[in-house]
């Protein structure tokens, strides 16, 4: 049975992005479409019997009318080829007020097979997922609610510690008692929004956030009889099981990373998707890969100019070791406070002409060091006079016994 993993689509990111005058819409939201696009047209090349979407496809939870057109528009193609859609919620899909529907609801009631997953749920042997490949067994952890517990009775004068602990425990023997009644037979998936200890940041993510949000081991999901466990949230691609794996000791548990970058904080992180093959009477039964989208490159150029006798050219110069075409640059340039002025920032950003955008072209300046200068008196000797000058050079300070006994010799060989 062959699954595409995907997740943190975040359709509507515009930050760095203009108007493109054939389409109307921002550039950065068709750099989006574009990553979308490229992963549906393998997943159907590929034949795969399930997409399974990991959470978070907009930005925010209530999309303008255009995103939300830009994203059935994208799954369009698999509903028409008759491949069952799992979408789980995630954070950025639900509204934080009680009762009220999450951003993704809608494609339940569209053409197709498509299932959204709003509160933990198992598709166990009785009601598994249903493919063309034979059935798939799924335990469904979307992004835990903290208002749905509040608006239970027991809950209502509870800490958010305690809350906290709480989401964690029904989640945990949420999947314990649902694994025990996994079919050894049946491929069965894990599919969660959630954060697991000791995930990589891709940077993008606020860590602030993270640390207090519900978080689950890698043992806690991949319970016996799991064949994969297919992760949201987190942006960076990771197997969090790999060891084990590859031991063949449990399944992958994997973030599948988002399909387009967000800022220049995930400048260097891999953007794509993973294919799934799970095959019962194989060895390994469980075998994956990951597919690096189109994501349109950040880059980002940082030039110390402090100590150039030209910053404008030593700017250049760092400019034209660099591809710049097709990316979002940024360049962020290091003078000292005696060269502001000096750089040419018309010529810099000619330079970068044949980038899609030039996000940012930003200074730093040092603050230009001031010190006494050293008070020389004629009666003053050579070795004070080089004692004072180093105790004002603290670069110089552990050189102090040969600079003196240097200057010493020189004073002796002049005078003879």
């Amino acid at each position: 049975m062959k699954l595409l993993h995907c997740a943190d689509i975040h359709l509507g990111y515009e930050t760095h992005g203009r108007l493109d005058p054939a389409s109307g819409l921002n550039t950065r939201l068709l750099d989006f479409k574009r990553c979308f696009d490229f992963m549906v047209e393998r997943a159907i090349a590929e034949d795969i019997d399930v997409f399974l979407f990991a959470g978070d496809a907009y930005r925010t939870a209530d999309p303008t009318p255009t995103q939300q057109k830009l994203f059935a528009e994208a799954l369009r193609p698999l509903a028409a080829a008759g491949i069952p859609i799992v979408m789980i919620v995630g954070n950025h899909d639900h509204p934080v007020s009680f009762g009220k529907a999450s951003s993704v609801d809608i494609f339940g009631v569209l053409e197709g097979h498509v299932e959204v997953f709003v509160t933990p749920t198992f598709r166990g042997p009785s009601n598994p997922i249903q493919t063309k490949s034979g059935p798939l067994q799924l335990i469904a952890l979307p992004w835990p609610i903290r208002s749905k517990i509040l608006s239970r009775e027991a809950y209502r004068r509870s800490t958010p510690h305690e809350i906290r602990g709480a989401i964690e425990e029904m989640y945990t023997t949420f999947v314990k008692q649902s694994a025990r009644e996994l079919d050894p037979a049946v491929p069965a998936i894990v599919a969660a929004h959630l954060t697991v200890q000791g995930a990589e940041l891709s940077g993008s993510e606020r860590s602030s956030l993270i640390a207090h949000e519900p978080t689950f081991t890698v043992g806690q999901l991949a319970q016996p009889g799991v064949d994969y466990v297919a992760l949201g949230h987190i942006h960076r691609f990771q197997d969090r099981n790999a060891d084990a794996f590859a031991r063949g000791e449990g399944p992958p548990v994997i973030y599948s990373s988002s399909i387009e970058r967000i800022s220049f904080k995930e400048f260097d992180a891999r953007k794509g998707f993973v294919l799934v093959d799970i095959e019962p009477g194989a060895e390994p039964r469980t075998r994956y890969e990951y597919v690096d989208t189109p994501a349109r490159r950040f880059l980002p150029i940082e030039v110390d100019a402090s100590e150039s006798a030209n910053p404008t050219e030593a700017i250049l110069a760092a400019v034209a070791r660099e591809d710049v075409a097709g990316t979002i640059v940024r360049v962020r340039y290091r003078v000292g406070e005696e060269q502001v002025g000096t750089v040419d920032q018309g010529a810099v950003r000619e330079a970068l002409a044949d980038a899609e955008m030039v996000a940012a072209i930003e200074r730093v300046v040092d603050a230009q060091e001031r010190r006494q200068r050293t008070v020389v008196r004629q009666d003053t000797t050579l070795k004070d006079a080089m004692s004072r000058y180093v105790a004002q050079h603290e670069k110089l300070a552990n050189m102090e016994d040969e600079l003196v006994a240097a200057a010493l010799e020189i004073e002796q060989e002049i005078e003879g």
